[in-house]
């Protein structure tokens, strides 16, 4: 048997050796980071010195910024639920198909439906099976089907989320949904985590009321457990009521919503010729977003838990904002 005193100080060296490899340094860490203009359009020609990053209030380094525009994974996640109409769901449709035909050659897409008429397409299959879900989706926008039983919003998007497998900077959402209602399993937190462990944006339409915490530009509350947002740079309206989640959602995870409210009250939503291009419009900017940004790496220190970032311009420019995952862990797959 060991004596006392040498298994102590055994204990000891061991407990040491484990504090020492929790505190060791998590690595290089590549983040994608866009900056947009009121409109939505992407800011070009910035360098690593028009940044600075802080992480835990303190300040981060920065390595080195680079152009992005490497082939993307993208999964379409739309809400057929009953209570949009047969307008709305072909103007969700259009939207779709507009992200996909603006997407370069060597994108992958992915398809996946929730609380109504039912369509999969998973990553791997032919872009025309894709165009071929959407097209039976435009064709039955009138039908009301669904129940009770089939997955809500945040279940669907949470199942979408494993398709992805193992990581890749890149790797985008993009969620078309009157709310983020109806769900079995998931909820706005539990896919706050997963999107932030797996790395993925969440860029998204709403079809729905959406509520806005805060119509200033700070952050308030960032993170999954007292959930505020970064106003995005997308012009958008205040609404005493709504759903509350889906923005902050989107731009923890580094993506932004556009509002297009479906459901007022004043007038029936119609899907005019104008409105079909401004959605062929808006959807071909979101892809270009998706497809290009800003590959910033930065220099990440020892983290036991996601921990909150903050990346700003150091000359902010009138009207433009800044894109970025707001939560960090070693978690993340370290850049190359």
């Amino acid at each position: 048997m060991l004596r006392l005193p040498v298994f102590l100080t055994l204990l000891f060296l061991f407990m040491a050796a484990g504090a020492q490899a929790q505190q060791q340094p998590c690595g290089n860490l590549d983040v994608p980071v866009t900056v947009i203009r009121a409109n939505g359009e992407p800011v070009q020609g910035l360098t690593a010195a028009d940044f600075t990053g802080l992480l835990k209030k303190q300040p981060l380094s920065i390595q080195s910024l680079t152009n992005d525009a490497g082939p993307r994974r993208i999964l379409i996640v739309i809400d057929t639920v009953r209570l949009l109409s047969a307008q709305a769901r072909k103007a969700q449709v259009e939207f779709a198909s507009a992200v996909v035909h603006a997407a370069q050659p060597e994108d992958t897409f992915a398809l996946l439906t929730a609380r109504g008429g039912s369509q999969q397409v998973k990553f791997g299959a032919d872009r025309s099976a894709l165009k071929n879900a959407l097209r039976i989706l435009d064709e039955h926008a009138g039908e009301t089907s669904g129940d009770a039983k089939q997955p809500g919003v945040m279940d669907a998007v949470a199942e979408g989320i494993t398709w992805f497998g193992e990581p890749r900077l890149g790797d985008s959402i993009v969620l078309l949904a009157a709310d983020l209602e109806g769900n079995h399993k998931a909820n706005h937190k539990s896919v706050a985590k997963m999107l932030e462990e797996h790395r993925i944006r969440l860029f998204g339409v709403a079809f729905g009321h959406l509520q806005l915490a805060n119509s200033t530009a700070a952050a308030t509350g960032m993170g999954r457990e007292g959930f505020g947002y970064q106003q995005p740079g997308i012009p958008m309206y205040t609404n005493a009521t709504g759903e509350a989640n889906f923005l902050p959602l989107s731009v923890n995870s580094g993506g932004y919503i556009v509002p297009e409210d479906a459901l007022l009250r004043k007038k029936e939503f119609q899907l005019t010729d104008l409105k079909r291009k401004q959605l062929q419009k808006t959807g071909a900017l979101m892809s270009e977003l998706i497809d290009k940004f800003y590959r910033l790496r930065i220099q990440l220190p020892a983290l036991s838990h996601p921990e909150s970032l903050t990346v700003t311009l150091k000359q902010s420019q009138p009207g433009t904002h800044v894109l970025y995952p707001h939560e960090l862990s070693c978690r993340s797959p370290a850049g190359d």
